[in-house]
């Protein structure tokens, strides 16, 4: 079964079951309508009877246990149990050409059974409108949520949208449940004895007070099967005893006039009349009986000077069964099988009586007796042998089969070519409509596409328009750059310019204050800064070079490798001369007067020993720092992006710098700088690095040793708004 509608049953009220058939009765002798199942196949029931087996034979549940789920409403075993048969789509229409309560209507009025889908271009949900001989029952499944709505606000939800509908005729097996003694038979017998059943209760009491006794009932049933009407029924459409063999079980409007009499084809034998095992969907079951009584009351012909005659004839219309009903009907049935002209020009004449979507199946079959009385009576005027009640009719209209008769006992010949030519009118009316509801859509797509083009450029030219903003904005910049740069000539890329450049620490007078100045104590920071130069030297020219669009100058002031070194000239020792570092940072603080240069993209030499033998390798770092002579006092690795510094980072300049110390006894320290932050691995490395931890009891800080007298210091640093703060030591 379909998962959608699996989903939509797991979500009813449910209960288990066992012990097969005997179990299930004793859930659905309420009148129960859901669903049932054994974990396999799948049972769908209304009112206590089998509308549809699928992914199993009904046998399969005679001795079995499952679960049984109570449906909401009646509305959704029966749409459940059609669309898993399938049924055959006979039409589709638009709801603007054809609304959906005039199809409702108009498949009301014709005994239609199955069911209407309305949910192609529906953005809203998907609409249901299932019919079982005419009378309709509403669902929908609303928004993405599928909320369930029922009878007459789903319909009325289902009328108000605009989309394109689709009509589907089903032919439904309905059956009896059979009892716990009785798993094997079939759905027919079943239903059979329960028709036999129901009709010896309708027989057993009179319709009226005035009814005559059962042995009047009998003779008037004797003489039913001479009338005209029933050879009629015989020829036009199969007799009763055959209607529950048809493909799609017994109709529910079939199934109300079974209620109502016995088959008059048989006099007392009422086993042979039609099975009464029809679908009860709402008050369809009591609505025919009150029909049918209706129009026993209301339809009996007035009596005659013969008092005792008017007496015996109304007794026999209140308790015989009326045959030309059922076969009136039934052939009225089998000529609306197919789907009804939604059109009323194509009707072929005033709808029939009973035109609301609720009740018509009851007011369908008063009609349907109305007409097959007043045939009766038509029959007997034109020589056929006449039942007691046709004599006391006073007026009377043949029926449609008796007019049939009398065309083609008159010119049958005649009738064959209007009925090839109402055949071809048929089809070509048919072909009319198809072409008619294509044109409609191939029309909606048109316009749909149409619709689609026009947001499509309106989308373009809002593009267009920001693409032209865009251009003006570039050609502003580019313009302003040009205009800074007048005489620049020549560009280079940022990794050309850092790679061919290097700083020098310099100063204006050796008179005024010096990084000496400032180690001892002897110079402020405003001083050092104020006779302090950072100067720099290429191995390219600079005149007229620009750089990322800007003076060299200008990017080269910009970069952090600059940034880092006033940092560590002008501002560092004072900070660690200030927290009262000195002692702890001794090796670095020592260091930092003797910086002359530092060296952008520099390498360092480092000696390695393997088997006796040294050999010298070159290790590369973003920032080497040397004294006068050249040798390394510092080195950096800096991280201008917006990654954070990751672990392995952290592992290299470890390693790096523990090489460089073992080969230069003028290394102090090492320092990793960020403008993003450093990962928890980072930081767990620098920890273990340094031994003990962060905040180790060591004399010197964040101290990476190597021997009792030889290392360096291992510093974090983060870049901050254009500013530079020591995190690792923390000061």
């Amino acid at each position: 079964m379909d998962a959608q509608r699996r989903e939509a049953i797991a979500e009813w009220d449910d209960r288990s079951f066992s012990d097969g058939f005997a179990g299930l009765r004793r859930v659905v002798d309420d009148g129960f309508s859901g669903a049932a199942t054994d974990g396999t196949g799948w049972l769908f029931l209304v009112d206590g009877r089998v509308v549809g087996v699928v992914d199993a034979a009904l046998d399969a549940f005679a001795e079995a246990s499952g679960t049984v789920y109570r449906a909401p409403d009646d509305a959704l075993p029966v749409l459940f149990a059609m669309q898993e048969l399938g049924g055959e789509p006979r039409a589709k229409y638009y709801t603007k050409d054809t609304p959906l309560d005039e199809a409702d209507r108009k498949l009301s009025q014709g005994g239609f059974t199955g069911y209407i889908e309305l949910s192609e271009n529906v953005l809203s949900g998907d609409y249901y409108v299932a019919y079982t001989g005419g009378e309709s029952m509403a669902a929908a499944y609303v928004g993405n949520a599928r909320r369930l709505e029922t009878g007459d606000d789903a319909f009325d939800l289902a009328a108000d949208e605009v989309g394109i509908y689709t009509v589907y005729e089903v032919d439904l097996d309905v059956r009896p449940l059979p009892d716990g003694d009785g798993a094997g038979e079939s759905g027919a017998a079943a239903g059979s004895d329960a028709a036999s059943d129901e009709a010896d209760e309708l027989t057993d009491e009179p319709a009226s007070p005035g009814a005559a006794p059962e042995a009047d009932e009998t003779d008037d049933q004797s003489e039913a099967p001479g009338e005209p009407g029933d050879d009629g029924g015989r020829e036009d459409g199969p007799s009763p005893t055959n209607r529950s063999d048809e493909p799609n079980g017994v109709n529910v409007r079939t199934a109300e006039s079974d209620r109502d009499g016995a088959d008059p084809s048989d006099g007392a034998d009422e086993t042979d009349g039609p099975a009464s095992d029809a679908v009860r969907i709402g008050d369809a079951d009591s609505d025919g009986r009150d029909g049918a009584a209706g129009a026993d009351r209301t339809g009996r012909a007035p009596a005659d000077s013969d008092g005792a005659a008017a007496s015996d004839a109304g007794a026999a219309d209140g308790d015989a069964p009326d045959s030309d009903d059922v076969f009136s009907e039934e052939a009225e049935w089998r000529e609306q099988k197919s789907i009804p002209a939604l059109d009323p020009s194509e009707a072929g004449g005033e709808p029939r009586s009973g035109g609301g979507r609720r009740g018509a199946s009851s007011q369908r079959s008063r009609s349907a007796n109305d007409r097959a009385r007043t045939g009766r009576s038509g029959s007997d005027a034109n020589g056929g042998s006449p039942s007691p009640r046709a004599t006391e009719t006073p007026s009377s209209t043949p029926s449609a089969v008796s007019k049939r008769e009398a065309a083609a006992d008159a010119d049958p010949e005649r009738v064959r070519k209007l009925e090839a030519a109402l055949e071809e009118t048929e089809t070509e009316r048919q072909s009319l409509a198809d072409e008619r509801d294509r044109l409609a859509a191939e029309r909606d797509e048109i316009e749909s596409e149409r619709d689609e083009l026009a947001e499509a450029v309106d989308r373009l030219e809002s593009e267009v328009e920001d693409l032209r903003e865009e251009r003006d904005r570039l050609r502003d910049e580019l313009s302003n750059a040009r205009e800074r740069l007048p005489d620049a000539e020549r560009t280079l890329t940022p990794g050309e310019a850092r790679e061919g450049t290097n700083l020098f620490i310099r100063y204006d007078s050796k008179e005024g204050a010096t990084l000496a100045d400032a180690h001892e104590g002897a110079a402020d920071r405003e001083a050092l800064r104020e006779n302090l130069r950072v100067e720099h030297h290429t191995s390219f020219e600079t005149d007229g070079l620009a750089v990322d669009g800007r003076p060299f100058e200008e990017f080269l002031q910009d970069t952090i490798e600059y940034g880092f070194t006033r940092w560590l000239v002008e501002d560092l020792p004072f900070e660690v001369r200030g927290t009262g570092n000195e002692g702890t940072l001794r090796d670095l603080y020592d260091a930092l007067p003797e910086v002359d240069r530092a060296e952008i993209g520099g390498t360092v030499s480092i000696a390695i020993r393997e088997g006796g033998e040294e050999t010298r390798e070159q290790r590369a770092f973003d920032l080497v720092l040397r004294d006068r002579m050249g040798h390394p006092l510092f080195v950096a690795d800096l991280n201008d992006s917006r990654d954070p510094t990751a672990e392995g980072t952290l592992e290299s300049l470890v390693e790096n710098g523990r090489d460089i110390a073992a080969s230069n006894e003028t290394f102090a320290g090492a320092f990793a700088v960020t403008e993003s932050f450093f990962e928890p691995g980072a930081l767990e490395t620098a920890s273990d690095a340094v031994g003990g931890g962060l905040f180790s009891r060591s004399k010197r800080a964040s101290f990476v040793k190597l021997s009792r007298k030889q290392g360096y210091h291992l510093c974090l640093v983060e870049a901050r708004d254009g500013g530079f703060h020591m995190t690792v030591p923390d000061l």
